[in-house]
């Protein structure tokens, strides 16, 4: 009995395993439109987050934050794939291969902090608005 239960155990794992890591050409081009985003995107926030970080342990802080990327991407990479087709995964990799489109990964970060305040500026602006049609 317990030969047949470490069986299908094994059977079972091997499937999981097998399934885990055959992605489709949509998952894997996702995957690296992703990276290609993310990467230059994250440099200036782990600049930020390692100046927190004693000199002789910055080394270390960045491996252990690097290691948690592929678990990042591959959650951002679901969410691309709800909202964009293989077609436009592909499109877009193409673009971000650019300069244009290298330097618009290189700057989303800087304009999503300053797009945030933008919008707190805009947001007050409207809660008085709203006020005086109350």
């Amino acid at each position: 009995m317990k030969k047949v239960i470490l069986a299908v155990l094994f059977v079972f794992i091997g499937f999981s395993t097998v399934n885990a890591q055959e992605k489709t050409e949509f998952e894997k081009d996702t995957y690296k439109l992703v990276e290609m985003i993310s990467k230059p995107a994250f440099a200036p926030i782990m600049d930020q987050f390692s100046s927190m970080v004693k000199a002789e342990k910055k080394d270390a802080f960045k491996e252990e934050v690097e290691k948690t990327f592929p678990e990042l991407y591959e959650g951002l990479s679901k969410l691309y794939m709800e909202e964009y087709t293989h077609e436009d995964i592909k499109g877009l990799i193409k673009f971000y291969k650019t300069p244009l489109g290298q330097k618009t990964a290189e700057k989303s970060a800087l304009l999503a902090q300053k797009g945030m305040m933008v919008g707190q500026s805009w947001g007050m602006k409207l809660q008085g608005i709203i006020t005086k049609f109350q």
